[in-house]
């Protein structure tokens, strides 16, 4: 139990820490450098491949070549992982993740495709909140404090972009 509630307290504070980043970086005029989003989404996807073995879920990566971004890729990198996160914790075992960059030429979309039950549309909005968490009954792992996409959100905002949650 002990050792439990360290890992979750150690968790929190770093995506505390992650928040504060993503806001400091919201509000500033940050140095960005060129960023190939397709080829830090493959590295970190292959960061989760153990997790998603572990669930016997189907972690895909479909490549689409380099797409470059003006961006931080430390910041970059932090929100992959939480989409990652997200989509791994609520898909059923055996199920499937697939990620992908799409050009859509002067902007790139990032997708994260999961098998999930989804998220009802009058809560999508929600969970770009801080703190807020979809019903525990959803989820396959009950840790998390509901930080996660709200420093997702705060990210792309620093970089000029969006998020949304699409369901089917």
């Amino acid at each position: 139990n002990i050792s439990t509630s360290v890992d979750r307290a150690s968790h929190l504070v770093n995506q505390l820490l992650a928040m504060a980043r993503a806001e400091a970086s919201e509000h500033s005029q940050q140095a960005l450098a060129p960023v190939d989003i397709d080829l830090l989404l493959h590295e970190t996807v292959e960061t989760w491949v153990v997790r998603a073995l572990e669930r016997r879920i189907d972690l895909g990566y479909e490549p689409s070549g380099p797409a470059y971004i003006l961006g931080n890729a430390f910041l970059l990198r932090e929100m992959i992982n939480n989409l990652l996160d997200n989509a791994l914790r609520y898909t059923p075992d055996e199920g499937r993740v697939t990620a992908r960059v799409v050009p859509q030429g002067d902007f790139v979309l990032l997708e994260i495709e999961d098998s999930g039950i989804g998220i009802a549309d009058d809560e999508a909005h929600k969970v770009f909140d801080r703190f807020y968490r979809v019903d525990a009954s959803r989820r396959h792992s009950g840790d998390g404090a509901g930080l996660g996409l709200a420093i997702t959100r705060s990210i792309l905002r620093a970089h000029g972009g969006d998020i949304e949650v699409r369901t089917g």
